[in-house]
């Protein structure tokens, strides 16, 4: 039996060797080896102490942050294989010629043949480290609800501090924390992120950035109050105000007549007008119209705000008239226009308004009304362009009569012939 077993041993083991082989040929047949390259693996830094240790920082240059990746290894590793099974990194430590570092790349728990990145090296440019600190500016987008104006907006915190590279932090002229208000109809606190933007008004990439005291960007409220808005009228009191000896003092017209105004609801609900007391107007013996300005301002009632700053400066106009005498004012568009010549259109170079100044009886003049048609213009003699003063004929009653003529200034123009399409 051991003789069989052990006859031709040297055939039986040429034999053996060779199914061997031909099975790893078969199996290497059926799984190969080949190589895959993978694009977007991220390079981890490695001791990054050896820079920021010496009052320092990096920044990463030519976009080596990401490499691509050749994997050789059999196709059944190859086809599992993922991105993030990839790991490459960059070790500070190795760093040369004071920008550059190697990168390795490794795949844990993987059986592979050889693994690479393009580029091989880390490109990093290294400077010295500073730190700012910046006033956030809180900015709003969108409108809130109709009735309601904004308020005091407020960034908390009201300023951040900044460490990165000195190049970035010199570029920041702004911090803007933006919220959006739009359908607010009350005080509200909304979360906001930080940018960074430069003189020109360009946002500035702040991955290299370090904020101190925050989490991160996203970590900044912003206070919005929301305000009611309601319109006042104006009431002056006018005691103080005297005409001279022979002279009425006739009221006064104010521009504007109102104003908006913002505040609390519990503040504006009560509210229908801004009394301006007498002292606003102490003006003595008047014998002719005159216009004063007078700030409100100082009038508001508490936690009440001129919405339009500008409103604030009021003109009024004060009404003095001759005893005997009262002036009227009038729309020009009240005026009837009589016997305007084919061809020509007509219009007024003096404004929107007419004064008329009518004298008599002080009783009947307190009572007097122009009904439309009181006044008219003829233009019966007025048969080519141009301006002209042309008299105005005013209708009065029995007892009145005009103080002095009234002429308005009227342009005649030719009337544009249009052919029609």
């Amino acid at each position: 039996m051991k003789e069989k077993l052990t006859n031709n041993l040297a055939l039986k083991l040429l034999s053996l060797a060779l199914a061997a082989f031909l099975w790893m040929v078969v199996v290497n047949l059926d799984d190969p080896v080949t190589s895959v390259q993978f694009s977007n693996v991220p390079v981890e830094i490695l001791h990054p102490e050896v820079v920021t240790s010496k009052g320092k920082t990096y920044q990463i240059e030519d976009e080596t942050d990401t490499v691509r990746v050749t994997v050789r290894a059999k196709r059944s590793v190859l086809h599992s294989l993922r991105v993030h099974d990839i790991k490459a990194y960059a070790d500070m430590k190795e760093m040369s010629l004071g920008s550059q570092i190697p990168i390795e790349v490794s795949i844990p728990g993987v059986e592979y043949s050889e693994a690479y990145s393009n580029p091989r090296n880390l490109q990093v440019t290294i400077e010295d480290e500073a730190q700012n600190t910046y006033p956030i500016t809180p900015t709003t987008t969108g409108s809130v609800r109709d009735g309601y104006v904004l308020g005091e907006i407020k960034a908390d915190p009201e300023k951040v501090r900044v460490n990165g590279p000195k190049s970035i932090i010199e570029r920041i002229d702004k911090v803007v924390a933006e919220v959006d208000v739009t359908g607010l109809a009350s005080d509200t606190v909304l979360q906001s992120k930080l940018v960074f933007y430069d003189a020109d008004g360009k946002a500035i990439d702040n991955t290299l950035l370090t904020l101190q005291d925050l989490k991160d960007e996203n970590d900044v409220r912003v206070q919005v109050e929301v305000r009611n808005t309601r319109r006042l009228q104006l009431d002056f009191d006018t005691s103080y105000i005297t005409a001279a000896d022979g002279y009425l003092f006739t009221g006064i017209e104010t521009e504007p007549k109102e104003v908006q105004v913002s505040g609390s609801t519990d503040v504006l609900e009560d509210l229908d007008k801004i009394e301006i007391p007498a002292s606003a107007l102490n003006i003595r013996d008047l014998d002719s119209k005159e216009e004063v300005v007078v700030d409100i301002t100082p009038y508001l009632p508490d936690g009440v705000e001129l919405i339009d700053e500008n409103a604030g400066a009021v003109v009024v106009t004060i009404g003095i008239e001759e005893e005997g005498s009262r002036t009227i004012e009038i729309p020009t568009g009240a005026i009837v226009v009589n016997n305007l010549q084919d061809g020509l259109q007509y219009s007024y170079v003096s404004g929107n308004n007419l004064e008329i100044k009518v004298q008599g009886d002080q009783e009947l003049l307190d009572a007097l009304e122009l009904d439309e048609g009181s006044l008219s213009i003829n233009l019966v003699t007025y048969k080519e362009p141009g301006e002209y003063d042309v008299p105005v004929e005013v209708k009065l009653p029995e007892g009145c009569s005009l103080a002095e003529n009234v002429v308005i200034k009227v342009r005649l123009e030719q009337v544009e012939n249009k052919e029609s399409e």
